[in-house]
């Protein structure tokens, strides 16, 4: 059976501003499918395109007899009026094709998705991959898909659901990058020194419940086994050379003995010389499972911070003492660790004097890099004491959803300027700069470094005058 899977633009107008991420999810469910017996190929336009018809003319040349629309991949969502659009046009356009959409969404959310996306007849939710290898092989048996776990159909108007059934994660398959690569992303310069690495999911979803994070819209935590884990590791180091990845992880570190069983055998049985980033919590480190990481080839952590007042994280359900900021950097960068904080501007109950304290905090806690993002709803619900701007598409602030703003701040142009004068005095500070620049040519890997630094440059030059 033939099985084309489409990534959508992230907007269908204006400037194409692509994600950095690949899409992760469309890799997986493409390896499970071609695993299953099935020939699978995709049409990644994240970053290739606003054209629609480019998208539909590409899909209709594959002559699908299933063809999967990404909804939602790593932690955001597609805005659904290019996801409508798309939709509209691919059953349209490809009328002997059943045209599905997947997202790894729990149950409420894949419903409604489906609310919001009259043209599509199905979406797959949970752990799509299963799902797809499931709804394939039914359809090429000939059997109408009915009763097929983890769907949503769309039967005479009415919504129906099957309930997902417990698959065991490491029955995943390894995800199919040569479909889809991802060297043709530029991960962040402050995340790695060469602009390339491989993501690789340990765990999927994040046992907390921070209100701003789309990761709500997600099936519960759940971790794969050390085992399987290192298996993914030597296999895209096998098939790709990669010799570097992103544990891409909403929060790694969750469990501190599977980190530290990670730890101790990566560096035993995984690929030699591997390098790998992540994104954690400083209250899920400390200084001994720190170390335990840079062992293991861990060379850069980002943690999430939002914000240093605590009155703001009770607000945002972020469950973070902001007392365990400042050790947590220090402890990371004493075991060798690059270290970055993520900030938010906007957050519900916060102030610009609250943010710009919560900024002077955090320059004194010498992070070495820092990132900020203006807050962004992906889910329904709004906090008192704020209001929603109209979605703005792409990833402008990297996310997609609706802009909030709190009374306190003037506007979405407010906390736009408020973040670029984050990076202004974050990144240009005259010390800053000398000691970036000073660790940077010191290093090992000096070539890259350069690069780096040049990249950084670049991009902060950009994002303090707003236009990046």
């Amino acid at each position: 059976m033939r099985v084309h899977l489409v990534c959508p633009p992230p907007a269908l107008e204006g400037p194409l501003d692509p994600p950095r991420h690949p899409p992760h999810y469309a890799a997986i469910v493409a390896a499970a499918l071609r695993d299953g017996g099935h020939e699978v190929s995709i049409t990644d336009q994240y970053g290739r395109t606003t054209d629609l018809g480019a998208v539909i003319a590409e899909a209709r040349a594959k002559r699908p007899d299933l063809l999967l629309l990404l909804h939602s991949d790593y932690n955001r969502a597609h805005p659904t009026d290019v996801l409508e659009a798309v939709a509209g046009a691919l059953v349209q356009g490809l009328p002997d094709t059943a045209v599905w959409g997947f997202g790894r969404l729990h149950e409420a959310a894949a419903k409604r998705a489906m609310e919001r996306l009259p043209s599509l007849p199905g979406l797959l939710f949970d752990e799509p991959e299963f799902a797809a290898v499931e709804l394939a092989a039914a359809l090429a048996a000939g059997e109408e898909p009915v009763g097929l776990p983890a769907t949503v159909r769309r039967v005479e108007g009415e919504l129906v659901a099957t309930r997902a059934t417990r698959r065991d994660l490491d029955d995943s398959p390894v995800p199919a990058w040569d479909l889809v690569d991802p060297r043709t992303y530029d991960a962040s310069p402050h995340q790695s020194s060469d602009g390339v690495f491989f993501p690789v999911l340990a765990s999927r979803g994040c046992p907390f419940p921070c209100f701003y994070c789309e990761v709500q819209a997600r099936p519960p935590y759940r971790a794969r086994s050390v085992g399987s884990v290192i298996a993914e590791l030597n296999a895209v180091h096998e098939r790709y050379g990669v010799d570097r990845v992103f544990l891409a992880d909403p929060t790694f570190a969750v469990q501190r003995d599977w980190t530290l069983e990670f730890c101790r055998r990566v560096a035993d049985e995984g690929p030699p010389g591997l390098r790998w980033c992540c994104m954690s919590r400083t209250d899920r480190v400390d200084k001994p499972l720190l170390q335990a990481m840079a062992d293991a080839g861990c060379d850069n952590v980002l943690f999430g911070v939002e914000s240093l007042d605590p009155a703001v994280l009770r607000a945002t359900d972020k469950q973070l003492d902001p007392t365990t900021v400042g050790p947590a950097i220090r402890a990371a960068q004493e075991a060798g660790l690059e270290v970055i904080a993520s900030i938010m501007i906007g957050l519900p109950t916060d102030t610009p004097a609250g943010f710009l304290r919560t900024l002077r905090q955090l320059i004194a806690m010498e992070p070495d890099f820092a990132q900020f993002f203006v807050v962004q709803i992906p889910g329904e619900e709004v906090p008192d004491g704020g209001a929603c701007t109209t979605d703005w598409g792409g990833s402008r602030f990297d996310f997609w959803g609706r802009v909030y703003v709190p009374e306190s701040f003037a506007g979405a142009d407010h906390l736009a300027a408020l973040r670029r004068q984050a990076f202004r005095r974050f990144y240009l500070r005259p010390g800053y700069v000398r000691g970036r620049v000073g660790r940077m040519l010191k290093g090992p890997r000096r070539r890259q470094q350069v690069a780096r630094l040049a990249r950084g440059a670049s991009i902060i030059a950009k994002l303090a005058v707003g236009r990046a």
